[in-house]
């Protein structure tokens, strides 16, 4: 049995099951994973494409709401909690002035206005 996120949960590496209070305390900020009804999933790096098309995609609406000021865009990695038993880190976020009050200090409790997930060839199924 391995030990994820500097020894916080021990996790077999036949098993990725664990509950949802656990999930939070394996998962911290330099651990880019989700939670899927009891299942965890740990992403890998991302692919330079990727990253190539996340940064334009962000600084297009970091910019247009600097102009118009319509809420806030989260960085990458945070983490949305869309209900009990599933939290998603999705590519690029935006959340409208009016759903600020669901903003929690490491996710955001909800669906955001705006989700946008990149769909790589190795994550199509899980992406879509």
């Amino acid at each position: 049995m391995e030990t994820l996120a500097a020894e916080k949960i021990p996790i077999s590496s036949q098993s990725r099951f664990m509950t949802e209070d656990d999930f939070l305390g394996f998962c911290d900020e330099d651990t880019r994973a989700e939670y899927i009804d009891g299942e965890v999933i740990v992403h890998s790096p991302a692919s330079f494409k990727h990253e190539d098309i996340s940064d334009f995609l962000h600084s297009v609406i970091r910019l247009f709401n600097e102009q118009h000021h319509l809420g806030i865009k989260p960085g990458s990695n945070f983490q949305v909690r869309l209900r009990a038993g599933l939290r998603r880190i999705p590519d690029l976020m935006f959340i409208g002035n009016g759903n600020k009050g669901q903003l929690k200090r490491t996710e955001f409790d909800g669906v955001p206005d705006l989700i946008v997930e990149i769909v790589s060839p190795d994550s199509v199924v899980r992406d879509w």
